[in-house]
């Protein structure tokens, strides 16, 4: 890793080259990097990023609500000092309006983007053995000073589902409701249930309950 990869700029310059590594997620979070290496575990991390994915991406779409991101987008925000890879994130027609957040276009190809920069409504994070100090402590503190308003934190490693919708309130997280009721949205106007259950060959499906607030 570069020297030059404890600084913001620096570090975002060396994950969009071509000398960054295949198979790492880094994160920048004020001055500190951290790294997650591939593969994914397949029962607790990488299905519950499909079927958010697929949830999320259905709704903004079906409703025009706005754009959500999957995983592989590097998302920077310079006031609160990180440039990380959320699992999920999510912006709605005003914010990408306004510029609150905005595709910084890729070297040569002015209709194509790799990097968000700015402030989404949301954003989504599944934890693995390698990010539990990340997603909890750096990027719950990071994420609310960059003013986001929701932090959706999934931990599905152990026997019950850890599944939280966080609300910004006085520039702090604060839980939307306690953790084994549904959790409502205000972003998208939903309240969201995550259950899972044995598959006929015993591995897990994971399945979202969703009504309207």
């Amino acid at each position: 890793m570069p020297k030059s990869a404890f600084t913001l700029d620096g570090f975002r310059a060396w994950v969009l080259s071509d000398d960054f590594p295949e198979g790492v997620k880094a994160s920048f979070i004020d001055g500190e990097v951290f790294f997650e290496m591939s593969p994914e575990s397949l029962e607790t991390h990488l299905k519950v990023k499909q079927k958010l994915t697929a949830v999320l991406v259905t709704i903004a779409d079906d409703e025009s609500l706005g754009e959500a991101y999957a995983d592989g987008a590097l998302l920077t925000n310079e006031e609160a000092g990180i440039s990380t890879e959320p699992d999920m994130c999510f912006a709605t027609w005003k914010t990408l309006e306004s510029g609150k957040l905005r595709k910084l276009p890729r070297e040569g190809a002015p209709d194509d983007s790799v990097e968000l920069i700015g402030v989404p409504d949301l954003v989504v994070e599944v934890v693995s053995k390698s990010s539990v100090k990340k997603d909890r402590r750096e990027l719950h503190q990071k994420y609310a000073r960059a003013g986001i308003s929701e932090y959706w934190i999934i931990d599905a490693r152990k026997k019950a589902i850890q599944f939280e919708i966080l609300r910004l309130e006085g520039g702090r997280y604060v839980s939307s409701a306690p953790a084994d009721v549904p959790q409502p949205s205000l972003v998208l106007g939903r309240q969201f249930v995550l259950l899972r259950s044995k598959n006929r060959i015993g591995h897990w499906t994971y399945r979202f309950e969703i009504t309207n607030l």
